[in-house]
């Protein structure tokens, strides 16, 4: 004999609303938290590659739909320019961020770098 047991119920959680002032601060702590260049550089690339998921569904259903070879290209066509074009430019995004981080990141050390080129100079 085998004995069946009905599976637990989900608890029902409600939560609260947030008071005025939580509400207010929240966006002065986003604010306040400056994202680091590899956060801005992973939401490129997140937001990049959902854009281009649905821009290709998209697609595939026009040219699924389309009535003839020569408008499945066209379709085709124009959604690899578009896409390439989008690519491109976070590409171009991400190169930007990338440089002003290492620039960043090495400023202290060339600065002293520079310093002891000066004194061996002077010497």
């Amino acid at each position: 004999m085998t004995e069946t047991t009905a599976a637990p119920k989900a608890k029902k959680t409600t939560k609260s609303k947030p008071t005025a002032a939580s509400a207010k601060a929240a966006p002065k702590a986003a604010a306040a938290k400056k994202k680091t260049p590899i956060e801005v550089a992973s939401g490129i690339i997140t937001e990049l590659t959902r854009t281009n998921f649905e821009e290709s569904v998209e697609a595939a259903k026009a040219v699924m739909k389309s009535g003839d070879i020569k408008a499945a290209i066209e379709l085709q066509n124009e959604f690899l320019r578009t896409a390439f074009k989008r690519n491109i430019d976070a590409a171009r995004e991400i190169n930007e961020i990338t440089v002003s981080a290492m620039r960043e990141a090495v400023a202290p050390y060339a600065e002293k770098f520079n310093d002891a080129i000066e004194k061996l100079r002077a010497a």
